[in-house]
């Protein structure tokens, strides 16, 4: 009886602990670490950006790189089109997405480097319209990117502190991890002395 009954006392160990690391991490979950945004602060920067960024559907469809390309500009300005227009629908497909699970580090992460794509896009194409286009719509492309600065800088920074956070909430969990190991090790010998022969 002594072998089933160390087994049940192991795998009480191991729940017990898979309890406390679950409840560790949780805990530190629904406390907001200094200097991290709230998920309303959060949301409300994706908002901003949502905004500016739905602005440049109306942009990109009236440009014409197409008549670029016949005043002696590279075709690729065609291409760069294309892309900044799938480009705007990923970035607020992937806003949207965040400002549903904020503390998601994946998505923030995503969102981020998709707003980064985007802008290189728009800077490409605001060079082109500077050379062959109207000069008001490169003012606008202009405007563009520089307003939704603050907002992708404010993004970064958000990025920046959950990321740390996420990496104190896995230190935690290690560390609950270790102290359980520490526990079995202690259990594990105990449970094995006596054998019958």
């Amino acid at each position: 009886r002594s072998r089933p009954l160390a087994n049940f006392a192991m795998r009480r160990i191991f729940f017990l602990c898979a309890i406390g690391i679950a409840a560790d991490c949780a805990a530190w979950g629904q406390q907001q670490p200094a200097g991290l945004e709230t998920p309303w602060d959060v949301r409300t920067i994706l908002a901003a950006l949502t905004a500016q960024t739905n602005q440049l559907k109306p942009l990109l469809a009236q440009l014409n790189p197409q008549q670029w390309v016949d005043k002696g500009a590279s075709s690729t300005y065609i291409l760069q089109w294309q892309t900044a227009q799938r480009q705007l629908q990923d970035v607020l497909v992937s806003t949207q997405r965040l400002s549903q699970k904020t503390d998601s580090l994946s998505l923030a992460l995503d969102t981020y480097f998709r707003f980064e794509a985007l802008e290189v896009s728009m800077r490409s194409l605001d060079e082109g319209a500077q050379r062959y286009g109207p000069r008001a719509m490169s003012e606008k492309l202009g405007a563009y990117v520089a307003h939704s600065f603050d907002g992708r800088q404010r993004l970064r920074d958000y990025l920046e502190d959950l990321a740390s956070s996420t990496e104190q909430n896995f230190k935690i969990a290690d560390e609950e991890a270790q102290r359980c190991r520490g526990i079995i090790s202690k259990e594990a010998p105990s449970s094995s002395k006596k054998k019958k022969y």
